[in-house]
């Protein structure tokens, strides 16, 4: 007959030394867990800084590009309007109505600021702003984004309106029959020869009219005022672009292209 002997269930009772081992083991590889997960997002957001930071600078270049643009535009809207209002103050659109209908023309409408805020808004939106350590800096991208969206198009909004308004009052004075073509000012250079169309007469206007071109004048001038706030704020926004991309470069070490 067999004997069977049966293992001793009874363990040998740890001492506190082991308990304690085996916790500060737990602690450690939990901790070293912890800091490596935190290194590692570390280096992930300044990776994503970076690439964030060398994508902005990029859109604050062509924002250097654009604001020169606008100066150079508003620029030569101002010359011409201030020729369309000596042409009425002087009483010459009687007499000289091809300058006339060009001025009108060349005076119509201007180009509003492209603004290149593609990496700012994916910034925002992601919440990525906040991986820009420096607090300065990222204010300053927030003041310059803000100056774009509540200055400059606040005054491109009365802009509009002075346009709108100039329009209006052109259409009820000008013919649009004299206009040339789109093709003659392509391709004939009206804008620099004959601008009125060839056999229509040319209108004689009543009292009443030339009341109306005195109209025109005031919102001509109106045009002018706004030009030249338009310019002051494109100004301080030319010194601001330059100011955060000297800063940014500086403080990210960036070469300048």
């Amino acid at each position: 007959m067999e004997v069977h002997h049966h293992p001793d269930l009874h363990h040998k009772k740890k001492n506190f030394k082991e308990y304690f081992l085996e916790f500060l083991m737990i602690f450690l590889a939990v901790t070293m867990g912890f800091f490596a997960e935190s290194i590692r997002e570390n280096i992930s957001d300044r990776h994503k800084e970076h690439a964030d930071i060398n994508s902005l600078v990029k859109n604050l270049t062509e924002d250097s590009v654009n604001i020169e643009s606008a100066l150079q535009t508003h620029q030569a809207n101002e010359m011409q309007i201030d020729s369309l209002m000596e042409l009425i103050k002087t009483g010459e659109y009687k007499k000289n109505q091809q300058t006339l209908y060009r001025m009108a023309y060349q005076t119509r409408g201007s180009r509003l600021f492209e603004y290149s805020n593609t990496t700012f808004q994916l910034m925002e939106s992601s919440g990525s702003l906040r991986l820009i350590r420096n607090d300065e800096i990222r204010n300053y991208i927030i003041n310059y984004n803000n100056t774009i969206n509540t200055d400059i198009r606040s005054l491109e909004t009365r802009v509009l309106e002075t346009e709108k308004n100039q329009a209006e009052l052109q259409n009820n004075l000008l013919t649009d029959t004299l206009y040339p073509s789109t093709e003659d000012i392509v391709y004939n250079h009206a804008l620099r020869t004959n601008f009125i169309n060839r056999g229509n007469p040319i209108p004689v206007y009543n009292e009443s009219q030339q009341a109306q071109f005195l109209k025109l004048y005031n919102l001509l001038f109106e045009r002018n005022i706004i030009n030249d706030y338009y310019k002051l704020e494109f100004g301080k926004l030319k010194k601001k672009n330059r100011q955060l991309v000297d800063a940014i470069r500086k403080n990210y070490d960036l070469k300048d292209n």
